[in-house]
């Protein structure tokens, strides 16, 4: 195995050159060294060196230092960052040094610190597995092995740096990331580790619900989402993270329904990395939630779809039971509930006069359900059983009006939405009013023009026919008829008040219970 230099990030190649320059030792380190070696593109370049992160920052005027449990320095080069951070040591060693700590007496081995500088040897066996405790020195082009991580590279295993036992119980992440790099890189995983990561995945639930969040989404973001969710599945730690989901994937057999829903969702994600694969951005949080929740929803989202009711309800009910056991951030949730809310309009219809917001495109959440639509037309290509089947209103058909005058299209779109995407609708227009004044005032001055004209030029035509009757009165004599301005701040706050309802809320706020419409049929 080798590494191709011109696969090399130069930006990266710059950081390790500029710390020797002032006598530090660097090196590029972890997932981009295994990427390059195993022929993958890496998504980023890591550095590690013998320079605290102070002296980075000194070092690198366009850097910052972040992190509290595990300092390090983010250095910038346009919208590129070079991660960058200090040799360290295990600080579970100093720890077992120190018998009389509570954590000692519990045997409880989970690292709530990690700013203990050490050496380059200390700094590969501290972490997680052999094949991310590689170096690679930019100037003699040599990859520095301390683990035995080309060996495990060369056998395609992932396996943990260490006992696995204490290496879970250590940070339990690392059960997570093991299914992370199996998936995304093509490997194994090394029997004990297996074996550990079955017996220690409970103690998941012992780390912070923010990095287990994110290191769900990167198992999906990384373009091996279907991978990723049948080893989740596999390995039963998607029932920790997401049980509704998981009961939707282990559904009977026998029930059609969720049958169809099963095969929508692994339609969904092998969409998903293709997708992955063509666009240069990766996924939103949000689009991946709502890629994994639109499974139960699509028939109710189908354009055609006529029989549903209040679809904003429909869809906040749905999405609630999955959205408060992973725990989103909050714009995450509501961005996600719009992408599927925008379905109903951005996907193809049977309808021709179905009506399509006009200023979706100034959304913020406008290319996620874009992509989103694109990743469901993808699916049904592949396989045309999967598409949407319309839930309609006795004695209508897929592509048919609501209503006889086509009124039922206007009122088919979600409340919640509506006002979303019409609430700026007229800022820019004129009253009626104030376009009749200024033609007015243009038909005035032109009048008083051709009058005078008239008189000067025109003598022997004879006066012109008084139309003072026909025309509108000029600017000057209108104005009385405007009402004057209030300058009452107090009924100005009333009238802004009025405009803030309830129903702008997000509606998934509170609802539902765990199961959802993946049980529909208990």
């Amino acid at each position: 195995m080798k590494i191709a230099v011109d696969q090399i990030d130069p930006d990266a190649v710059r950081v390790v050159k500029q710390l020797r320059r002032f006598d530090h030792a660097a090196y590029l380190v972890g997932g981009c060294v295994r990427d390059l070696l195993l022929g993958l593109k890496p998504k980023d370049f890591d550095v590690v060196t013998s320079a605290t992160p102070n002296e980075i920052k000194r070092i690198f005027h366009n850097s910052r230092i972040i992190g509290r449990r595990f300092r390090l320095a983010h250095i910038f080069y346009g919208p590129k960052t070079i991660e960058t951070a200090t040799f360290r040591a295990n600080p579970r060693e100093l720890e077992d040094d120190d018998s009389e700590s509570p954590e000692a007496e519990s045997g409880d081995l989970l690292i709530r610190r990690d700013n203990v500088f050490g050496t380059p040897e200390d700094d590969a066996r501290r972490r997680d597995f052999t094949i991310n405790g590689l170096f690679y020195d930019v100037e003699t082009g040599q990859v520095i092995d301390h683990v035995n991580g080309m060996a495990d590279l060369e056998a395609r295993l992932v396996r943990t740096i260490g006992d696995p036992d204490i290496r879970f119980r250590e940070d339990p992440i690392r059960i997570l990331r093991a299914v992370k790099f199996a998936a995304r890189c093509n490997l194994g995983i090394e029997p004990e580790t297996y074996r550990r990561m079955m017996e220690h995945r409970g103690e998941i639930a012992k780390s912070a619900q923010a990095r287990v969040s994110e290191e769900f989404y990167r198992l999906l973001r990384g373009g091996a989402a279907r991978r990723s969710m049948e080893l989740l599945v596999e390995t039963e730690l998607l029932e920790l993270l997401t049980p509704e989901i998981a009961r939707g994937l282990k559904g009977e057999p026998a029930d059609a329904e969720a049958a169809l829903r099963r095969t929508r969702l692994w339609g969904y994600l092998a969409a998903l990395d293709r997708s992955t694969a063509r666009h240069p951005v990766p996924p939103s949080n949000a689009l991946l939630l709502a890629a994994l929740l639109l499974p139960p929803l699509r028939d109710e989202l189908d354009p055609d779809s006529n029989g549903v009711g209040d679809i904003g309800q429909v869809v906040a009910q749905a999405i609630a039971p999955a959205l408060e056991r992973l725990r989103p951030s909050r714009r995450d949730s509501e961005v996600a509930r719009q992408i599927l809310l925008s379905l109903r309009y951005l996907l193809p219809s049977r309808n021709p006069r179905r009506r399509r917001p006009r200023n979706l495109s100034g959304r913020d959440f406008a290319d996620d359900a874009r992509r989103l639509a694109e990743i469901v037309a993808d699916t049904e290509s592949v396989d045309p059983a999967l598409a949407g089947q319309p839930i309609l209103t006795e004695g209508t058909s897929a592509g048919d009006p609501a209503g006889a005058d086509g009124g039922g299209d206007e009122e088919s779109m979600a409340p919640e939405l509506e006002s979303l995407l019409d609430g700026r609708r007229g800022r820019r227009g004129r009253g009626p009013y104030r376009g009749g004044e200024r033609d007015a005032g243009a038909s005035g001055g032109a009048g008083a023009s051709g009058n005078g004209g008239n008189g000067g030029n025109g003598g022997s035509r004879g006066p012109l026919p008084d139309r003072s009757q026909d025309r509108r009165p000029p600017l000057a004599s209108a104005a009385p008829r405007l009402p004057p301005l209030s300058t009452d701040l107090t009924s100005l706050a009333t009238a802004v008040r009025s405009l803030i309802t309830p129903e702008l809320r997000p509606a998934f706020l509170g609802l539902g219970n765990f199961g959802g419409p993946w049980h529909r049929s208990e």
